[in-house]
């Protein structure tokens, strides 16, 4: 196995670099670094760029930190295969990353992008009322009043040091999801804690055959930043795109700003290559040569919860999915909080429309909620199973469909909900 610290480069992401280029078979080592003269009072890898992972790579992270430095707009870790100008990335197999103890992917302390593709750059970017009042220039002047600050107010802009910047787009991409995989068969992720990341902590495009597995997540959609809590969009867990099947989903815990587990089969109608900025796609979307759907996919024992979205989200736009096990879920945030919905199933077609057999074979069992919604049917759900749920808030049901005839062939039991009927 190659230790990283056998080799020597300007930078760190150059010393990971080199290792790389001297793969083994049994992969490569990331312990904490050896201590530099320069900076002898850090421990921890900092990355400048995204470690570009090719097929057949194992990394194994020992009690390590990896954090992306304030001149990284990249991922932490991305199958070598994709990014900037690969419009048609070829498929690739076998890439593990695991964790061994500690070990935590941290993001910037000035994050340069934060947020997906809708989300336009702004610094400063207030999360708080009374700091976007007196600074947010995007809210008219008469609405700058904490009685009139809406959702959209503040959901339309994220922190980046890149706002203003010429030559960078002022919108964020796949550049700022943690861990990035495009068309990779045989895959794992296991045993990382993933901290303030800049969007999405993982995503999976076109992947298959594969586990990730005892992930924490740490991150609520704000940090303080020089003094001031900023506001950083969509920070999901994990994504499952379109063309993703046979991959495991199990012991997940912590907190996220979005979504905990999205599984996201939106195919929309506007070609874009592989590689192009302002999407959080970076394969292409021609659906002619690359499956639209998700399917096969297990998800296992999670307790965590989201800061403002859904624990759990199916949504099929222009897409479908089918043979979904979801299976011991806690959401239990803390007192105070609740967010939008413990499992979403479906959308209102915000993101293309949803097909009546969108979503079928589907099994949700064991979960407990804890949300202004409990379990939500927004589209069609067929063939499927909802048992043993039990909703602890009193003011919604524990299953609500939201359009007529939206459960077709559908087995609801044991489901209860806390001092409500």
């Amino acid at each position: 196995m190659i230790n990283v610290n056998d080799f020597k480069g300007i930078t760190d992401s150059d010393t990971i670099e080199s290792a790389l280029n001297h793969l083994q078979p049994d992969g490569i080592l990331l312990i904490p670094p050896r201590i530099s003269d320069i900076e002898p009072e850090r421990r921890h890898w900092l990355l400048d760029r995204a470690v570009l992972l090719p097929a057949n790579t194992t990394v194994i992270l020992q009690n390590c930190t990896v954090q992306l430095s304030d001149l990284c707009r990249d991922n932490f870790f991305r199958s070598a295969n994709c990014g900037l100008g690969i419009e048609d990335p070829e498929k690739i197999e076998n890439i593990h990353i695991r964790g061994e103890g500690l070990c935590i992917l941290r993001g910037a302390d000035h994050p340069r992008a934060v947020g997906d593709s809708s989300k336009i750059l702004a610094n400063p970017c207030p999360y708080e009322v009374q700091d976007l009042c007196r600074l947010a220039d995007w809210i008219p002047e008469e609405r700058r009043t904490p009685g009139t600050i809406n959702f959209w107010d503040r959901h339309t802009h994220s922190f980046g040091t890149d706002a203003g910047k010429a030559g960078e787009s002022q919108y964020g991409d796949w550049r700022g999801i943690g861990i990035l995989l495009a068309n990779v068969d045989n895959f794992s992720i296991s045993n990382l804690r993933i901290e303030c990341s800049h969007g999405w902590a993982i995503s999976l495009e076109a992947c298959t055959n594969g586990t990730v597995e005892k992930i924490y997540f740490d991150a609520c959609m704000s940090k303080m930043i020089d003094g001031m809590r900023q506001n950083m969009e969509n920070q999901d867990g994990i994504d499952l795109r379109n063309g993703c099947h046979h991959i495991l989903i199990s012991d997940i815990t912590g907190h996220t700003g979005d979504d905990v587990i999205a599984l996201t089969a939106i195919a929309g109608a506007n070609y874009k290559p592989g590689g192009s900025l302002r999407t959080t796609h970076v394969m292409h979307n021609d659906w002619n040569r690359r499956e639209r759907d998700i399917h096969d996919v297990i998800i296992r024992n999670v307790n965590a919860y989201s800061q403002l979205c859904y624990v759990i989200r199916l949504l099929p736009a222009n897409a479908k999915i089918w043979n979904i096990v979801i299976d011991g879920i806690i959401d239990a945030p803390p007192s105070g909080l609740r967010h939008s919905c413990c499992i979403e199933l479906g959308d209102g077609g915000d993101y293309g429309e949803n097909p009546v057999d969108g979503m079928k074979n589907i099994t949700i069992s064991n979960v407990i909620c804890d949300a202004n919604e409990a379990i939500r049917v927004s589209s069609y759900l067929n063939d499927s199973v909802i048992t043993n749920v039990v909703n602890r808030n009193p003011h919604c049901p524990a299953i609500s469909v939201k359009r007529e005839d939206g459960l077709r062939n559908v087995a609801v039991s044991n489901v209860v909900t806390c001092g409500g009927k």
